[in-house]
């Protein structure tokens, strides 16, 4: 003779007779799909912060390329200055008005350059938490 267990009374004192049903997944299919689900998530981010760093490496190029040019025109224009000054003193007033202008062409190129520049490297997202 073989004894049986009764399913014990909830709360209210009524026995319940839940026996899972054979459609729902079991534990390790379940665990096994939260797995697949975090691989999956965790791909998509390395995904993400791999685009955004080549979006940013691409405007870091940009700033420090115009930087650079900046910089070599800059330096051009002071030599310019300096070679105007030995002109100037050299034969007085007949190559002041190009070494004025080539100067100043210098100097005002190098300005707007180093502007783009700045107003670029403030746009830069690097922090996180800017959008």
């Amino acid at each position: 003779m073989a004894i049986e267990d009764k399913p014990s009374p909830d709360e209210n004192g009524v026995a319940s007779n839940y026996a899972p049903a054979a459609d729902e997944k079991s534990i390790k299919t379940q665990v096994t799909d939260l797995v697949d689900d975090v691989r999956k998530l965790a791909e998509a981010e390395l995904e993400y912060y791999r685009v955004k760093l080549s979006v940013n490496m691409a405007a870091t190029k940009t700033v420090l390329l115009l930087f650079s040019v900046a910089i070599i025109i800059g330096a051009t224009g002071l030599v310019a200055l300096i070679l105007g000054i030995l002109l100037i003193l050299t034969h007085y007033w007949g190559p002041v008005a190009a070494t004025g202008l080539l100067t100043g062409s210098a100097l005002l190129v190098t300005t707007v350059l180093l502007n783009m520049a700045i107003k670029r490297a403030r746009k830069l997202p690097l922090d996180e938490n800017d959008p």
